[in-house]
């Protein structure tokens, strides 16, 4: 196996046991990709670390910078409390249409 190979496997393994998919995740990657947005949000993997960092921190209020298709968002919004509060900036008005 080679080693690109063996991180994939080892990403997937993580990804699937940590951060499983669900409707709302796969909703918001599918609609960034019917919109043809770049392919440059962050892993699964990557937004349960963001979640987790939120939780920890024990953050109230969130300043998100570049929301993309908003699947970050997603993550991070989770991770507040019911009366917290997410603000998500987007430079482009296409992007922002699709989160």
């Amino acid at each position: 196996m080679s080693e690109p190979q063996l991180w994939h496997d080892v990403d997937d393994y993580f990804t699937g046991l940590l951060a499983p998919p669900d409707a709302a995740l796969t909703e918001a990657l599918r609609d960034s990709d019917a919109a043809g947005l770049p392919q440059i949000n962050v892993a699964p993997n990557q937004g349960k670390l963001l979640h987790l960092l939120a939780v920890i921190q024990g953050a109230t209020r969130i300043l998100e910078i570049g929301t993309l298709g908003g699947y970050s968002t997603i993550w991070l919004a989770r991770a507040l409390p019911e009366d917290g509060r997410l603000i998500t900036l987007e430079y482009s008005e296409q992007h922002a249409e699709v989160a």
